[in-house]
């Protein structure tokens, strides 16, 4: 996701127009929409202190707008490639389960959402193969990647909405949980 469309998510998400967010950022008339389009389709690119100024009026972290060039699968293992020289990245099999775990019909007794080596039924993911789950040597990752499980599971489970877990990413490291 480009820059100009994490600023369009952001700012749909904050119920606010082009207009809007334009005037707020100090632009006037028409050049307040003209300018937020040019920024949200990559025609023109916000530098650093306009971006910092887009966060706090759209009131979430600035770095939901860095650019992390999520790349191809082939770069994401590369720089995985380059972490493991680091910091030691362990790799293992992900179990999966009888069809009593599977989504459909899923009794939420039956399943500890907690758990973080609660099987799955493997229908409910395509793999080519058998899921392998990534552990890092680096103890403040694993507490990231915890608390990301923890959250993603409050949505899953119903506890939290689509919403809150969209707030919650936009505002990491600095959310309240």
């Amino acid at each position: 996701m480009t820059v100009g469309e994490r600023i369009k998510r952001i700012r749909t998400f904050r119920h606010m127009t082009m207009e809007e967010f334009g005037n707020a950022l100090g632009f006037e008339g028409k050049s307040a929409s003209v300018r937020v389009a040019q920024y949200e389709s990559g025609t023109r690119v916000p530098k650093t202190d306009m971006l910092r100024e887009m966060a706090k009026i759209l009131n979430c972290s600035y770095d939901a707008f860095k650019d992390y060039n999520e790349g191809s699968a082939e770069d994401i293992l590369e720089t995985l490639f380059w972490l493991d020289e680091t910091n030691d990245i362990w790799l293992f099999e992900v179990p999966t389960s009888p069809s009593i775990y599977s989504k459909k019909g899923r009794n939420k007794k039956d399943s500890d959402s907690d758990n973080p080596n609660t099987p799955f039924n493997e229908d409910d993911f395509s793999f080519s193969d058998t899921p392998i789950g990534i552990t890092f040597n680096f103890r403040t990752l694993n507490e990231f990647i915890n608390a990301w499980y923890k959250k993603k599971n409050e949505l899953k489970n119903g506890i939290i909405t689509r919403d809150e877990y969209f707030e919650w990413k936009i505002n990491w490291p600095y959310s309240d949980d």
